[in-house]
């Protein structure tokens, strides 16, 4: 028996805007994608920040993660959100894999 571990969805930030006076990100591009048994899925948007008012917590512009913002995005959303999208494009993948819907017209193939 060959164990499957189930593929885990690589998180990305695509972009960030930020305010040029203090450095603070307001918002944030984000991607997903998942890859699995030759397939892949992904799915992108964007999330806003309000600004913290906490300056021992803020970090500079210069000094962000990938990993940091990842989390903030994250967070932003809960982790209903984040499960619920692993879940849509793990769907997408098994659509591809096991198709149940087809398009085209007849007359064309």
């Amino acid at each position: 028996m060959t164990d499957v571990t189930p593929a885990t969805p690589e998180w990305n930030i695509a972009q960030l805007e930020r305010h040029l006076s203090d450095g603070a990100v307001f918002t944030a591009h984000w991607t997903v994608n998942l890859q699995d048994q030759g397939e892949s899925a992904g799915c992108y948007g964007s999330i806003g920040f309000t600004v913290a008012e906490d300056p021992e917590n803020f970090i500079p512009y210069e000094d962000l993660t990938k990993e940091t913002v990842v989390g903030w995005v994250q967070d932003a959303m809960g982790e209903e959100q984040v499960a619920g999208i692993a879940t849509a494009l793990a769907a997408q993948i098994e659509q591809k894999l096991h198709p149940t819907n087809a398009q085209g017209i007849p007359w064309n193939n």
